[in-house]
């Protein structure tokens, strides 16, 4: 906790430099996924990986992406319902942007909890009865990250049915189709 505390403080003021390169984000979140196997084994969660192409490039840092990405995932598989659905979808968007999906079937977020998602600390299980691990910095950590790549990241929820977030990605040319 205080050495998640320490880097987010770092990236509030600056001083974690990102290491912005080209990669492979379809490549990113597969690896996430087969990371998460046995948690969605366990909750029999059907799993949908979508992507324009089968390899999508970026110009951002692999690592803090990694992070934003396994987080979303980490929530999405902790607050789907059993045999509930996990999806994972990168797509195109107008502009030289990649867009970033991860939904699930669950729990949801209220509505009047949505304004508040991406705050420090925040946890919308205010019963902490689903949520007994986490500490609410989470998202908090994905919107610090998005915002220094000066990118987006929003959530889309109905209380009791799905939770959707997206966030955007510089895209980047493929070596191949230089596009």
């Amino acid at each position: 906790l205080v050495s998640t505390l320490l880097d987010l403080s770092r990236i509030q003021a600056g001083d974690r430099k990102f290491t912005m390169s080209r990669f492979d984000v379809c490549e990113t979140a597969r690896l996430i996924l087969i990371s998460f196997e046995r948690k969605i084994d366990a909750k029999h969660l059907e799993v949908e990986f979508n992507s324009q192409d089968e390899r999508m490039y970026v110009n951002a840092d692999s690592d803090a992406v990694y992070q934003v990405i396994y987080n979303l995932c980490h929530n999405a598989v902790k607050f789907s319902n059993e045999g509930g659905a996990l999806k994972i979808s990168i797509t195109r968007i107008k502009g030289k942007k990649i867009l970033v999906e991860v939904y699930n079937d669950g729990q949801g977020i209220a509505k009047e909890d949505l304004q508040y998602v991406f705050e420090r600390f925040y946890k919308s299980d205010k019963s902490r009865g689903l949520d007994k691990t986490g500490v609410g910095l989470g998202l908090y950590i994905a919107k610090t990250i998005i915002d220094a790549h000066r990118q987006r990241i929003w959530v889309d929820s109905e209380f009791g049915k799905y939770c959707k977030f997206g966030f955007t990605l510089d895209k980047v040319a493929t070596r191949e189709t230089n596009g």
